[in-house]
């Protein structure tokens, strides 16, 4: 008699029968043989461009994996800048930013912060608002094609605070989100 079929929430996972011991063995070696192996020079240019960037090798490794590519602009929410009506950003936040080298810088702003307002305030090259609380899918996919300015989308790593933030990379398609505590802590 054949054995019956998974039921309900089973997720066909593997095995516990024989023979467990080889395949996780076989897995092991297989997932170590495909990843990527760099030549030092290769690792220490990426290292300097994760410092253009700002951010820690760690997290610059991950985006490029998953993006396929390397971030060429970074979209800041007012969430993760610390920007509320009438404050400025901190110092450090500042002068971090502006240390930027080599990519666009983009705000989104939530409202009501102006955009146009606070064009000279800000070390950002862009400045757009934000899609409101709860948009809708659409909303988010057009509001961040407009951030992309006809670029890929790969290319764009959203660095975020808020809750439903990481929706907006994901509506646009972008690179990558990273928490704004991940980014601002290196």
């Amino acid at each position: 008699m054949a054995d019956p079929l998974p039921g309900i929430g089973h997720n066909n996972g593997p095995s516990m029968d024989e023979g467990r011991a080889w395949r996780v063995h076989a897995w092991t070696r297989a997932k170590a043989q495909a990843q990527e192996k760099l030549p030092v020079e290769i690792v220490r240019m990426r290292l300097r461009r994760a410092a253009e960037l700002g951010m820690s090798y760690r997290a610059y490794a991950a985006i490029r994996a998953s993006a396929g590519r390397d971030p060429a602009a970074l979209v800041f929410s007012s969430n993760a800048l610390g920007l509320h009506v009438g404050s400025s950003l901190r110092p450090e936040v500042h002068d971090r930013i502006a240390g930027l080298r080599a990519c666009l810088r983009i705000g989104l702003l939530t409202a009501p912060l102006d955009p146009v307002a606070l064009t000279e305030a800000l070390p950002l090259d862009r400045l757009y608002r934000a899609p409101g609380p709860h948009a809708r899918w659409p909303v988010l996919r057009e509001t961040m094609a407009r951030v992309q300015e006809g670029r890929p989308a790969a290319a764009f790593v959203l660095v975020g605070a808020a809750p439903g933030e990481a929706e907006w990379a994901a509506a646009g398609k972008l690179g990558a989100y990273l928490p704004a505590e991940a980014y601002f802590t290196v």
